[in-house]
């Protein structure tokens, strides 16, 4: 459609729009008889109707142009259209009609659908709210409405929810500019208000179904809102048809409120410099347009103080700046509630016209003589969101800051419920959930670099300047920064801990090596005092009761990782150590995925393997210390995955040496964790000891392949006994690191043993006895034993000669 055309769409639109509403609205003026009840708030849509007629008489929107006073072009011409589209869903919806008042409905092709009985909404407050959400109770035969027919039947045009949904959030057509897409929901807009209009004359026959006190009044409180915005937008003189709103305070909306947070910044904020201006960058970048910033990383990053931090610092660069709780539904419609709090104590510091100030406001009929508003009912908590929502979308409201803290269920809070639809204003989110970034600016927040970590830990102290510190109380300071992986809340925690307890640096650091799990699991309020347990261990535990609700593989995947190394977890070393089908391979992606998602785990730049903070990886092993058996299965699982990931690639290539090399420290991990559960465990792991140890022999570690060899043997002698080849091959494997350590009298020892048992079990001509006597005979020529060397490599030959003949390679 080119410009004309354009043009030419949203003036039959609006025009189609402004006939529909008033067609709704004259359905009140037929209302008669209905009870001395309804007449006050009857007259009160009635008026409603007249303002909204003088509004159209005065602007002609859908009048060519000529007519209008408006141009079609004019931003607020797209407005007011899209504020009519509003009013007419807000009367014609046959789902509302259907479900919220309780109709029977049979479809035009004749079928019909159970009679309903008349019940209350459902909306979704009803299920999140923990307070207590009274209703209305109704029964077929005790009906408030005294034209209520509860066994009426009738044939309803069907609108299709598609259609509704467009017509209540026409999200391109009340944006600021021209968007793509826009040509696209005029028409489709257009085409849904034709199907809507075919509905009038049943929907004046059933105008019963809203003659309904709380009805009216929730319907009342919609029209006056969407009516005042369009009055906002596009004021009238006074005249006749307004003359009953036009003895009001010339008050007009505000947007400059002062600067108030009720959350506390931190004191010890330090360093983060970067982050800061980073973070400044990415917002004027999208300045143009509303820019939705989510600010994600695991948890105790510090996301929530430097989003304080960024607050306090540019505040007054914002017309005004709002913070909402967002951890749940309950706390989000309590910052929208505290918001609109703030919006009428605003106000009123400029007039104590509360009627006014609530018709400003879309909260028409809501505040009493003292500007107070209670939230009784989710409908009302629904309206309270809905009007703070249109405050932030007004076109004049341009520069707002509004912060979502604390985002870490969005499953259960849908944040797209609560972003104003507009096209301008900043939102920042703060998140453990790596996964919200789609589709926004995505701003990881990471560990503190070493040198802001120690500053961060002596001003949590309340100690000296690390350059005033003595040598040793410096390298002290270094440490404990580097044990606790740089993380800003867990180095508070420690220094809160320092603090109260009147340590010296050493002192923590040898109670930390000793018990992390008991210090790392006390919140600050036990060292700081305060409401909130703000412990490093509390705040992971939170993320992965969730994940283990969600996707318990993800949640067993990342204690397995607890016994791995924390770098370069590669997911090749898992699908092969897991032995995993098709079908699970995709578990296990799915799973990474998750851990990713709760930013307890970060991709490698590599891209095929994963790294988990250092102090989230200590976390994920030390909460097991309470379940001593969990662990030790845990633990024998972490084995087995890496047991069986590298057995898979010994086959002597090359490719294998290198594979066996980038897991090596996965292997050294293992090594250090399952020492702890030689004598306890009892597990009959003496084939994986093996297979570690010739790993080690591999690549040149005797020492350690000497330790998985002993473990081997001692396993293979209690399960097996002496003689049993498992055995004896152990014994052989641990006379060859003998020998490379070239400790020949012991090697030559083990060589013995292992020649008798071979001889016993298999035999003199046996190639397992004829290798032993042939490296036997190596030690010898180390040895500079060159005689004896010689005849046992003729006893080798001779046995080889004979069992594989004298042409074999």
């Amino acid at each position: 459609m080119d410009p004309a055309g354009l043009t030419l769409g949203f003036v039959g639109l609006a025009g189609q729009l402004a006939k529909a509403a008033a067609d709704y609205y004259k359905i009140f003026d037929d209302m008669r008889d209905v009870g001395t009840t309804y007449d006050s708030i009857l007259h009160k849509l009635r008026t409603e109707g007249l303002r909204l007629k003088g509004w159209e008489e005065t602007w002609g929107l859908g009048n060519d142009n000529n007519q209008s006073r408006l141009d079609p072009k004019d931003y607020r011409y797209r407005y007011a259209t899209a504020t009519l589209a509003r009013i007419v869903a807000a009367f014609a919806s046959v789902d509302k009609l259907q479900v919220k008042y309780g109709i029977a409905v049979k479809e035009a092709n004749g079928k019909s659908s159970p009679i309903l009985e008349a019940e209350e909404p459902k909306p979704r407050w009803r299920s999140r709210l923990s307070i207590p959400m009274p209703f209305r109770s109704r029964s077929k035969s005790h009906s408030k409405s005294p034209l209520r027919n509860a066994n009426t039947e009738q044939v309803i045009p069907t609108i299709h929810e598609t259609d509704l949904h467009l017509l209540e959030n026409p999200h391109v057509l009340g944006n600021q500019q021209l968007l793509p897409g826009l040509t696209e929901e005029i028409s489709s807009m257009t085409d849904a208000v034709g199907r809507l209009q075919q509905s009038l004359s049943m929907y004046r026959k059933l105008r019963w179904v809203v003659a309904d006190k709380a009805k009216l009044d929730d319907l009342l409180r919609t029209l006056t809102s969407l009516n005042d915005g369009l009055f906002h937008v596009l004021p009238t003189s006074p005249g006749p048809v307004c003359q009953a709103k036009s003895q009001v305070s010339t008050l007009k909306l505000s947007f400059d409120i002062p600067f108030l947070l009720d959350v506390r910044k931190s004191s010890e904020f330090v360093g983060r410099e970067y982050l800061i201006e980073s973070l400044k960058q990415n917002i004027e970048e999208g300045k143009h347009t509303q820019n939705t910033i989510v600010l994600y990383g695991t948890g105790g990053m510090g996301k929530t103080q430097l989003a304080l931090e960024y607050t306090h610092r540019h505040y007054r660069e914002y017309s005004s700046v709002f913070w909402i709780n967002a951890a749940s539904d309950q706390t989000t419609i309590l910052g929208f509630t505290q918001i609109m709090q703030r919006l009428i104590q605003h106000h009123a510091e400029l007039s104590e016209d509360y009627s006014h100030i609530g018709r400003l406001l879309g909260m028409a009929g809501k505040l009493d003589s003292n500007g107070c508003f209670a939230v009784t009912q989710p409908s009302e908590a629904q309206y309270i969101v809905d009007a703070v929502k249109r405050w932030f979308a007004l076109p004049e409201n341009m520069n707002w800051l509004l912060v979502f803290d604390n985002l870490d269920d969005p499953d259960s809070v849908d944040i797209e419920e609560y972003i104003p639809a507009c096209n301008h204003g900043t939102v920042i989110i703060t998140s453990r959930r790596r996964d919200l970034q789609q589709g926004r600016r995505g701003f990881e927040v990471q560990q503190m670099q070493p040198t802001e970590a120690i500053q961060l830990l002596l001003m949590a102290c309340a100690m000296p300047k690390f350059e005033d510190l003595v040598l040793n109380d410096q390298t002290t300071a270094s440490t404990i920064a580097q044990e606790l992986g740089y993380l800003p809340l867990a180095l508070n925690q420690a220094g809160a801990y320092i603090h109260m307890s009147q340590y010296s640096l050493g002192r923590y650091l040898k109670a930390y090596q000793s018990n992390a799990s008991y210090l790392l699991s006390k919140g600050l309020k036990v060292w700081k005092g305060g409401k909130q347990d703000r412990s490093v261990f509390a705040t992971w535990e939170t993320s992965f009761k969730a994940i283990q609700e969600t996707n318990p593989e993800a949640a067993k995947l990342l204690l397995i990782c607890g016994f791995l190394n924390n770098e370069d977890i590669s997911e090749e070393l898992l699908k092969r150590g897991m032995n995993l089908e098709p079908q699970g391979i995709y578990l296990l992606e799915d799973a990474i995925r998750t851990l990713l998602s709760y930013s307890l785990a970060k991709r490698s730049s590599n891209d095929d393997s994963f790294s988990i903070h250092p102090l989230v990886h200590s976390w994920a092993k030390l909460r097991l210390e309470s379940e001593p058996q969990k662990e030790i299965d845990i633990a024998r699982e972490a084995f087995e995955v890496v047991v069986s990931g590298v057995d898979k690639s010994n086959e002597g290539r090359t490719e294998d040496w290198i594979f066996e090399r980038r897991v090596m420290l996965h292997i050294d991990a293992i090594t250090k964790h399952m020492a702890q559960y030689a004598e306890v465990s009892n597990m009959n792991i003496q084939d994986g000891s093996r297979s570690l140890g010739d790993v080690y022999m591999r690549h040149g570690r005797q020492h350690e392949a000497l330790g998985w060899y002993r473990w081997a043997l001692a396993g293979y002698e209690k399960v097996f006994g002496v003689d049993h080849p498992s055995t004896l091959n152990t014994v052989h494997n641990m006379a060859s690191v003998f020998d490379s350590q070239g400790q020949y009298e012991k090697a030559l020892d083990w060589y013995g043993r292992a020649l008798a048992g071979f001889e016993k079990v298999f035999g003199v001509d046996h190639l397992s006895t004829l290798d032993t006597l042939n490296n036997m005979a190596l030690v010898l020529d180390n040895q500079g034993e060159y005689e004896k060397a010689l005849e046992w490599y003729g006893r080798a030959l001779a046995g080889r000669e004979k069992a594989l003949g004298v042409d074999h390679p």
